[in-house]
């Protein structure tokens, strides 16, 4: 499991033009809710972490939090 950084999601949405958590859920092809819990702290799949990438067109590592 992966911990998205909100702020690395956030600058990835808007250059994606991407604007809204409801737009990237449609496009990942995940529930609302998912991306919900995700950016309010919880863990990524692999799976879902993928499909944030594919549909933001980015490296998934791009938004992987990264550790102190």
């Amino acid at each position: 499991m992966y911990r998205i950084s909100k702020n690395a999601l956030g600058i990835a949405m808007l250059r994606a033009g991407v604007t809204s958590y409801k737009n990237l859920a449609g496009r990942a092809g995940v529930s609302v809710n998912t991306v919900s819990r995700i950016v309010n702290g919880g863990s990524a799949s692999l799976p879902t972490l993928q499909a944030f990438g594919k549909a933001l067109n980015i490296d998934p590592a791009e938004i992987i939090e990264k550790e102190a």
